[in-house]
């Protein structure tokens, strides 16, 4: 992340491991079992055709396909544990005299900037699963198309989420207490 002209770092933030946890059944399990279900989808659908066309009612597409999802099911969940492993490692949160940052990504790098003017809120949510865990969630909404969007388990969709937070508090404080005075001075 590159400072712009007279921009200090005030916190730099980073998901705790615990986040992995919740990211396995957020992303993980759905990569697999939709990798699995194509998988066995595929060799049923184009051997299922191999068949019609060799007028064969031979089974060997089903059982092919069942086996190959077997197979993909634990390899795409191992391949994605590995992943949201290396993923968690390129998240960063920075919170500045200026901005909000949010900076990761490991095949499309994101580096997704709100400067406070244009910040209307800044939520701090958990989750039952993230209150086990004990991490948090801070969301920082604006009126662009970022919390114009509603999410798919409903709500509005925050422009820049800071996930895994042991301490949701202390960030949320900081952005809250530089809006206050921005929207005081409009510096």
């Amino acid at each position: 992340m590159r400072l712009q002209k007279s921009e200090n770092v005030i916190y730099e933030l980073r998901p705790e491991a615990n986040v992995l946890k919740i990211w396995f059944f957020t992303k993980c399990l759905p990569i697999a079992f939709v990798g699995g279900f194509l998988s066995f989808w595929c060799f049923g659908f184009f051997g299922g055709m191999v068949a019609v066309a060799t007028k064969s009612d031979s089974p060997w597409p089903i059982i092919a396909g069942g086996i190959v999802a077997i197979i993909a099911i634990p390899v795409l969940l191992v391949l994605g544990l590995i992943y949201c492993r290396y993923l968690r490692q390129t998240y960063v949160y920075y919170i500045t005299n200026q901005r909000c940052v949010f900076h990761g990504g490991i095949v499309r790098r994101v580096e997704r900037s709100v400067p406070y003017h244009k910040i209307t809120d800044v939520e701090m949510s958990q989750n039952i699963i993230e209150r086990i865990l004990g991490i948090s969630t801070v969301k920082i909404f604006t009126p662009g198309t970022g919390s114009m969007m509603v999410s798919p388990f409903g709500g509005q969709r925050a422009e820049i989420a800071f996930e895994g937070l042991k301490d949701n508090e202390t960030p949320a404080a900081a952005i809250n207490e530089i809006l206050r005075k921005f929207r005081s001075t409009g510096e």
